[in-house]
């Protein structure tokens, strides 16, 4: 992994996420999805561009080796890059939120608890409670809209295979 880094905006759980799982500055797996991502998108530094510095709000990330984009020359994000590496950032973190907590089987136990022990395994503060659960209430409700409950036996309606079907009288 080379020394270059790249900076990308993100929110602050993810970022206190991805430093604790990747380190500080972020290098993610070899044959990661995200490596894969910013190798496509890093290019040659226009002539004139100044080099970027970390400004507040943003991850720092190792740009990965490569033997067809030398970081050292390849270390150019435009705007849409950085939109795109923060995107497979979140995909990331979304699936592995999503799916820790909706293997969860203690239903007696209240989804805050449940969301403050997964926080505090995967370094998110406190402080970020309130936009894990709305992240993570948006994806039920987004897919509860669809008929889909992945709720698991949380206190919700009843969805999907268990609604009676409705018969039409001839």
């Amino acid at each position: 992994m080379s020394n270059i880094q790249i900076y990308i905006k993100l929110p602050e759980y993810e970022r206190q996420w991805c430093r604790h799982h990747f380190g500080e500055p972020c290098t993610f797996p070899n044959q990661s999805n995200i490596n894969s991502v910013i190798r496509y998108f890093t290019k040659k530094r226009p002539e004139g561009a100044e080099v970027e510095t970390k400004k507040e709000g943003e991850l720092a990330i190792c740009i990965p080796d490569s033997q067809s984009k030398d970081p050292y020359y390849y270390n150019y994000l435009t705007a849409p890059g950085k939109k795109a590496i923060a995107e497979a950032i979140n995909d990331i973190f979304t699936k592995q939120m999503f799916e820790d907590l909706s293997a969860i089987q203690f239903r007696a136990i209240p989804l805050t608890l449940i969301i403050r022990d997964w926080m505090a395994t995967n370094g998110i503060s406190y402080e970020q409670e309130h936009n894990i659960i709305q992240k993570y209430t948006r994806i039920k409700d987004a897919y509860r809209k669809c008929g889909v409950n992945i709720s698991r036996g949380y206190k919700h309606e009843d969805i999907g295979m268990n609604r009676r079907k409705r018969v039409n009288k001839r």
